[in-house]
């Protein structure tokens, strides 16, 4: 009987061993496919924060683009408000998506611009000084992203 005792130990010793390595290979399965989620959400995020970054650079960039060619029109003009009817209405709105998109340095230099351009008379000089700080800090604004 003790052969037969030795023998259902020795059973259930190998059987509890086997249920412990199940256990623990499950536990290690789990928690690697844990840390390769995890890993791939911190990629995800990530690019979508890169994607997102670049969206917001593009339409900057479009918004400044489409407001120095309309200053360039209305300082074309003579004055802003002179030349094609639609001069000051493209002005107005491209200024408003400056301000919009900012950030706070290229709205106050476009600001500034603006101010030029709404003088009686545009004095050129003026007009290609302010012009080309709005440049200057438009391109810092794009460069730091």
């Amino acid at each position: 009987m003790s052969e037969w005792l030795v023998a259902v130990l020795a059973a259930l010793i190998g059987a509890g061993a086997a249920l412990a390595g199940s256990v623990i290979s499950a536990r290690s399965t789990r928690a690697a496919g844990e840390r390769q989620a995890e890993a791939a959400l911190h990629t995800l995020r990530l690019t979508v924060e890169e994607q997102r970054a670049t969206r917001v650079h593009d339409q900057r960039r479009q918004a400044y683009v489409r407001f120095l060619e309309a200053a360039d029109a209305g300082a074309r003009a003579g004055r802003a408000w002179e030349g094609q009817p639609t001069d000051r209405l493209d002005l107005e709105r491209a200024y408003t998506v400056v301000l919009l998109e900012g950030p706070a340095e290229p709205a106050a230099a476009a600001g500034a611009l603006m101010r030029c351009l709404r003088a009686q008379r545009v004095v050129l000089d003026e007009f290609d000084a302010r012009r080309e700080e709005f440049l200057a800090v438009a391109r810092a604004a794009l460069s730091r992203g």
